[in-house]
């Protein structure tokens, strides 16, 4: 089946990253990042000072025992950061010059689920694996009804997905066909792919996708061929890296600590900019050095969050990138400014560039919404964007359900966030709300 949508967006952002894959040393320190995962609560199997090896278990799910989160690479750690009421966000560790990782026993890629799933949980990969409805992490006693993998990128920067299986693709070939032993498995490609082990690959049903973002978003793919129309379904979703990472960790017994990621961005020198393959959670400084007047983004420029420069790239993250920051105060009458090289959606500028300047100015404060329509033109999606996000903000959440909560992922809503002349963080509310539902109906 070909995928197609027209509603959508490509931003025209500068600072594209371009050339070959290259390898990053190794940082001195890195970190795994537990931020993202506000909603859990973990048990502490490390303390500061022990040396631990990559793959190797620091902290458990107390909601779902066996469910470890891994160390991404060898070494001592150095520290833990915890946030309010002594949440766990990040530990931080001092990497070896020799990296050793936990050895398991390799399995037969024919293997019954259960062993499959026992070795995801023990190896750490569980929590690379999202589950929907509601953007969670998957859970082994809800065995999917169907997966997802994403062999596409339209996000701004994002490594494209043939870089990020090159020199994998044995070990990908193999994910697919661990990941058929649960059940149906579809893998969506880009319209006009030529990549072999894309269009080539076994025990899948092979789809093409075409159009603007977020056609990459497995939102896009589940609504077309997969819909969630009852809270008691499970779908799993991967992208092409954590399938080849499946693939290393069942027949070969090893966490695959490294992932390929893009530096980009107009904040970013043109020198660093490229594609990279570097060490899980390694250290912002050594990527990009520092530099005054740009903020660094973890992910990419729509869904990323704020980094420090001495921070580390996100649990999930394979975007890093720089833009400037614009100041405190909007120019006044921008939109009505000629020569301006400005960018907007709607028209609202009078003249546009072909290149225009993106900084973090948001040019103006949250207000009241004042048009319904313009969100639904960037959302592929069959929901209304403006009254879900109000029964969200009513915590509503039967009204929610009905008005499409389960098809949806917080990403999704980055395109109309972005659009939003009310200055909405409509990514955050999804976020609040699928939470929120989440322990009514599924705690």
């Amino acid at each position: 089946m070909e995928i197609r949508i027209k509603d959508g967006l490509d931003i025209p952002l500068g600072g594209v990253p371009e050339g070959a894959l290259k390898t990053f040393a190794l940082s001195k320190r890195v970190a795994l990042d537990l931020s993202p995962f506000e909603a859990l609560r973990f048990t502490l199997l490390k303390k500061e000072g022990e040396r631990v090896e990559g793959g190797e278990p620091l902290v458990e799910d107390k909601s779902v025992p066996g469910r470890f989160f891994v160390s991404p690479a060898s070494g001592t750690i150095s520290e833990v950061v915890r946030g309010l009421k002594r949440r766990i966000l990040s530990i931080v560790i001092e990497t070896d010059r020799e990296q050793k990782v936990v050895e398991h026993e390799p399995l037969a890629v024919q293997s019954d689920p259960s062993v499959i799933m026992a070795r995801l949980k023990e190896g750490g990969l569980l929590p690379h694996i999202r589950m929907l409805p509601c953007d969670r992490l998957a859970h082994p006693d809800h065995l999917p009804d169907v997966i997802f993998v994403k062999a596409l990128e339209s996000a701004p920067f994002a490594p494209p997905s043939e870089l990020q299986v090159e020199g994998r693709e044995e070990e990908f070939s193999a994910g697919l066909e661990v990941l058929a032993r649960f059940c149906p498995v579809h893998l969506i490609y880009k319209k006009g792919c030529t990549f072999p082990p894309f269009i080539n690959a076994a025990s899948v049903e092979r789809h093409s996708g075409a159009g603007p973002h977020p056609i990459a978003n497995p939102s896009v793919h589940i609504a077309a061929l997969h819909p969630i129309l009852k809270r008691d379904q499970v779908v799993w979703s991967l992208d092409v890296s954590d399938v080849a990472a499946v693939g290393k960790l069942i027949t070969k017994g090893v966490y695959e600590t490294t992932r390929v990621i893009s530096v980009a961005g107009e904040g970013m020198e043109e020198e660093r900019r490229g594609f990279f393959r570097v060490n899980r959670g390694t250290n912002i400084l050594d990527l990009v050095g520092g530099r005054e007047g740009v903020r660094y983004i973890s992910g990419d420029p729509l869904m990323g969050v704020k980094v420090e420069p001495n921070g580390f790239l996100g649990f999930t993250h394979q975007i890093l990138c720089a833009l400037p920051e614009g100041g405190e105060k909007r120019e006044l009458f921008h939109f009505l400014r000629v020569s301006r090289k400005g960018y907007s959606a709607t028209k609202a500028y009078l003249t546009r560039g072909k290149s225009p300047q993106f900084t973090t100015l948001q040019h103006g404060e949250e207000r009241a919404f004042v048009d319904s329509s313009i969100y639904d033109r960037v959302m592929p999606l069959p929901i209304h964007t403006l009254p879900l996000i109000k029964a969200l903000l009513a915590e509503d959440f039967e009204r929610a359900e009905k008005l499409g909560l389960l098809e949806v992922s917080p990403e999704d809503f980055a395109l109309p966030a972005f659009l939003c002349p009310s200055k909405i963080e409509m990514v955050e509310i999804i976020q609040r709300g699928q939470r929120g539902y989440s322990a009514q109906y599924y705690e």
